[in-house]
């Protein structure tokens, strides 16, 4: 697991490609049906952030390959790179952000590209080395959560569903402890990247983990405290991206169909220990 997670907490500046073979159109005349899409062969470049990522995809690729379409995944080893390069045309399709964090990039970046389909939710969740139960928590107690601004507000709002704070709603999908508005216990945070925030445990009374690291560091959904398990909107779920003017291309939605499949949910449920969620069949409230 840990060579599967690694490229979930490589922050580099250097950019890797994996060449799976030489380019080919990948236009193809509109159509109603997206699994008619190809009448010819093409490949489709995605762009990607962790190995694992080509495991999920494995299953639609097949499946796509026979088809015609051939998926060519091309890996970053920086989030800050797939959206640019998407943008820009190097690549087709990115799969390795969630709502929150495209609609953060397009804000800034003024980047032409939307979401054309949902992939997964990594399940943020609850831990301690302290306490069996959340009515145990006391004045005074740590807990500690990721101190980026997207992994912070979705551990704020976290922590607002188990009851321990509120939050004003004004604050939106990405609160900060400023817009912290009461306390059922009055607790004290300790900020820190997200990747290490598992290493704190000893230390504090809570520690709210990523699903990814906390997998990678041996836990498992079942022995956390409290489970992510409710959205209220769609900001934490994976999603694949397009160029917008490309939002319609038949292939690429095809390429979503082949994804959304109960051979994915498979890989979730037997590769990833509970934490990976498919998010394309989520409720939102």
């Amino acid at each position: 697991m840990n060579r599967i997670f690694s490229a979930f907490t490589a922050i580099l500046l250097t950019l890797s490609l994996t060449a799976c073979g030489a380019a080919k159109d990948n236009t193809a005349a509109p159509a109603d049906d997206p699994s008619a899409a190809a009448s010819q062969d093409v490949t489709v470049r995605i762009g990607l952030t962790g190995t694992f990522n080509e495991d999920i995809w494995a299953p639609a690729a097949e499946e796509l390959a026979q088809e015609g379409i051939h998926l060519e995944f091309v890996q970053f080893s920086n989030f800050s790179l797939p959206n640019d390069a998407l943008n820009s045309g190097d690549i087709d399709l990115n799969a390795f952000q969630h709502h929150a964090f495209l609609e953060n990039e397009i804000a800034n970046y003024g980047y032409d590209i939307t979401a054309i389909g949902d992939t997964y939710v990594v399940a943020m969740n609850v831990y301690s080395d302290k306490i069996n139960d959340l009515s145990e928590l006391k004045d005074g107690d740590k807990i500690a959560i990721p101190n980026d601004a997207t992994n912070e507000g979705r551990a704020l709002k976290l922590l607002e569903s188990a009851g321990i704070l509120e939050l004003d709603p004004a604050a939106g999908a990405s609160p900060i402890i400023a817009d912290i508005t009461g306390y059922q216990v009055q607790v004290e945070f300790v900020e820190v990247d997200a990747n290490l925030v598992y290493s704190t445990l000893p230390d504090v009374t809570l520690a709210v983990i990523n699903g990814n690291y906390a997998l990678d560091s041996g836990l498992t959904a079942d022995e956390a405290l409290y489970k992510e398990s409710d959205y209220t909107d769609n900001s934490y779920f994976g999603l694949i991206a397009a160029r917008t003017e490309d939002a319609e291309n038949p292939v690429y939605l095809r390429i979503v169909e082949a994804y959304q499949s109960q051979k994915t949910i498979d890989i979730f449920n037997n590769e990833f220990a509970g934490f990976f969620l498919p998010a394309w069949e989520l409720d939102v409230g």
